[in-house]
């Protein structure tokens, strides 16, 4: 929906700026011509979502927490945070949508996971400032990583991000008739 559309305009920095720019050109083919009615119909759609999602959580199926890469307005790594606090809005305990992105994605993916990692395997960890129990969206609040076993701390985060915004801020666009997807469906959103 438009007047739903993420505008984390600092996050953005980390995509190539011919990305980001296409953005309201594909939301504009996905929404224009909208009637009112439409528009609520779609808004009736996504509560319904959020309700399946509780009613599937409920009924214990397995949530595996993951955003898109590529789709419009979704910076990856940083669009998790938002998918969480999804989780939470549809039912889910602060801890409950903690594992869908953590236990539960790993298991979906057939990946080991704390408890299974074998003696000697490195694991990651994120150490936050405020406790996500208590908002999910605490989650944002990033301190530093372990990566593979090794500590990030703050500032090498950050000199790695700036890294990251360099890098994206260089990225050509793709070759004339390439896809954004890559699925060779000819580009369209």
């Amino acid at each position: 929906m438009p007047d739903d559309v993420p505008s984390r305009v600092a996050e953005w920095k980390y995509l190539p700026a011919w990305q980001v720019e296409n953005w309201p050109d594909q939301l504009a083919a996905l929404t224009g011509g909208r009637t009112r009615e439409q528009a609520r119909q779609i808004r009736r759609i996504f509560e319904h979502r959020l309700r399946l999602v509780r009613e599937l959580h409920g009924a214990g199926v397995r949530l595996a927490a993951g955003t898109d890469t590529g789709t419009g307005y979704l910076v990856p790594g940083f669009a998790l945070h938002d998918e969480l606090a999804l989780l939470v809005a549809a039912g889910l305990t602060p801890a409950e949508a903690l594992r869908a992105a953590t236990r539960d994605a790993a298991r979906s993916l057939g990946l080991p996971t704390i408890g299974t990692v074998a003696r000697g395997q490195a694991a990651d960890l994120l150490v936050l400032d405020a406790d996500p129990l208590h908002d999910i969206r605490n989650t944002r609040r990033i301190h530093g990583v372990v990566v593979d076993g090794r500590w990030i701390p703050p500032e090498e985060r950050r000199r790695l991000l700036a890294a990251v915004e360099a890098a994206a801020a260089q990225t050509p666009p793709p070759q004339q008739g390439a896809t954004m997807t890559g699925c060779g469906c000819g580009g369209h959103p």
